[in-house]
């Protein structure tokens, strides 16, 4: 088992969602109850940080940040090592001679799948996704979460590539061995998914509506934070860059074709064979067909 060390990249997202007490035109029913859970949780904090009069009337999501980390020690990967190709070339004549190796097509499968564990959603008609790329010292690959659900998202990639005939001089009285070993890994594991949340609360005094109150502020005031944490960034100016954030849980699976290799090995002597080289194979994969589906 190989240990891999990956770096991540988290895709960030605007949005401007308005959330109160007045009644929403969608019907309620249709919203995914984790979504509601986040969506509640914005408006208890708010209501607790209300004083001296003030009714909470609405908040406003200006702007969310969606950033994926791995979790130390969750990681699990496996390896799996297919031949899918052997030819014998035996070399009867005097004389050296150029024998041709079988070409040959290869078809496989790449599956991802994820998981949205963090305990809340984004939905409300809006689809809140973003990737984590993952890159490590041989090969890189994303993952895509789909916070508007709970549900698990699975993608699979029916893929081939193509190996052609070479030709390989076999010397006189030498049976040569030629093999093609393709290697599939399969990674599993968890990211720590954080949600910064920049906008701002309405309320309302003498049923007159009050100057917005930024999200940041509120949390210093509520006396129920719902877990929300206080955030700064450094990427916007002025109010912009302070928000809230709320982190949880997601998981991943994903497998993978990373390499094609070519060995030759003289097994003239079948009980002393001598591998004699060992080369990586530059393929390129052409996706057949795609496939996506929702595991609830």
């Amino acid at each position: 088992m190989r240990k891999l060390m990956f770096s991540l990249v988290a895709t960030t997202m605007s949005m401007g969602l308005i959330f109160g007490s007045a009644p929403a035109k969608a019907d309620v029913s249709s919203r995914n109850s984790a979504y509601q859970d986040i969506d509640e949780r914005l408006k208890k904090m708010a209501q607790s940080a209300a004083w001296g009069g003030q009714e909470y009337r609405s908040h406003n999501i200006k702007d969310i940040e969606l950033k994926g980390n791995l979790i130390d020690g969750s990681m699990v990967e496996n390896s799996q090592v297919l031949t899918v190709s052997s030819d014998i070339l035996e070399n009867n004549l005097g004389h050296t001679v150029n024998m041709p190796s079988t070409g040959y097509e290869h078809e496989f499968e790449e599956t991802t799948s994820t998981t949205n564990t963090s305990g809340w959603t984004f939905g409300y008609n809006y689809n809140a996704s973003f990737s984590v790329l993952m890159v490590s010292a041989s090969q890189s690959f994303s993952v895509e979460y789909n916070m508007s659900t709970s549900d698990t998202h699975e993608k699979k990639e029916k893929r081939k590539f193509t190996v052609p005939s070479i030709e390989v001089p076999v010397p006189a009285g030498k049976k040569y061995k030629v093999e093609y070993v393709f290697e599939k890994v399969k990674v599993s594991g968890k990211n720590k998914i954080d949600a910064n949340l920049y906008g701002d609360v309405t309320y309302y005094y003498n049923n007159q509506p009050m100057s917005p109150q930024l999200l940041y502020s509120v949390q210093g005031l509520a006396a129920d934070k719902q877990g929300f944490e206080q955030v700064i960034r450094d990427s916007a100016v002025g109010n912009d860059r302070f928000g809230i954030k709320t982190t949880g849980i997601g998981q991943f699976s994903t497998e993978f074709g990373t390499r094609l290799t070519r060995t030759l090995t003289d097994i003239t002597d079948s009980r002393n064979p001598v591998k004699l080289e060992t080369k990586n194979v530059p393929v390129e994969f052409k996706t057949l067909s795609t496939d996506t589906r929702v595991i609830k």
